[in-house]
């Protein structure tokens, strides 16, 4: 169970690479309306007004200049953190130990241009008070079968069930992460082993991982927001 004073402070952390394997510098290229999808995020995380501090944890230097120029805080991030293949409890150590002090940290990925609420988020996850961390969730109730044509939460044929008999089941998205960041720092992960499920709908949850995931999220971005 989190420990919290009425004090703490809370600040959002915008974690990109200059790399990108499948959309190259997908973080830094115009993304609508001349602006890029970390600018996109700054201007959400301004927005919300809800952030003592706003940072941006990167080895790029497009990155510290882009903060530089929307007034934000940069973060410098080791190169060896932001390769591929580092292991994520590794990255999430390296960068809460750059974070002065221990707030509530916000993880805001720029891959996710759709999620602004991040207000709601901050407001949820002070009011559940059981819970030691809030993780962004898209509920979905669909037929899952494994390679094999099994079925994995229902049984095909003669007792097939309506989709509103199944079991909810809950996609992590990488539209927001709250915690403390020392017990960011204990788990070396986003969220802990009780955490408040904030739902998101589907526009939400959309992240940018491939060129069409791209061209998707611009259409959504200019029809949404």
């Amino acid at each position: 169970i989190k420990k919290m004073t009425e004090q703490q402070d809370i600040v959002a952390l915008i974690p990109v690479r200059e790399g990108s394997q499948r959309v190259k510098g997908k973080n830094f290229i115009p993304f609508c309306e001349g602006k890029s999808l970390l600018e996109i995020k700054i201007n959400a995380l301004k927005e919300a007004d809800c952030f003592k501090h706003i940072y941006v944890s990167s080895d790029s230097t497009r990155a510290h200049d882009l903060a530089e120029e929307n007034g934000v805080e940069f973060l410098l991030r080791a190169e060896m953190m932001c390769e591929a293949d580092v292991i994520w409890s590794d990255v999430v150590e390296h960068i809460m130990n750059t974070i002065p002090g221990n707030p509530i940290v916000i993880w805001a990925l720029a891959t996710s241009p759709l999620f602004n609420r991040y207000t709601n988020a901050v407001k949820d996850f002070l009011a559940h008070k059981e819970n030691d961390s809030l993780v962004a969730v898209l509920p979905k109730k669909s037929f899952f079968i494994n390679k094999f044509g099994r079925g994995i939460n229902y049984n095909p044929g003669y007792w097939h069930p309506y989709s509103q008999e199944l079991e909810t089941y809950f996609e992590v998205t990488g539209a927001c992460y709250i915690g403390l960041k020392s017990d960011m720092l204990k788990w070396g992960y986003w969220f802990g082993i009780k955490p408040y499920l904030f739902e998101v709908s589907e526009t939400e949850a959309i992240d940018v991982d491939t060129v069409e995931q791209f061209k998707v999220a611009q259409k959504l971005h200019k029809t949404f927001l």
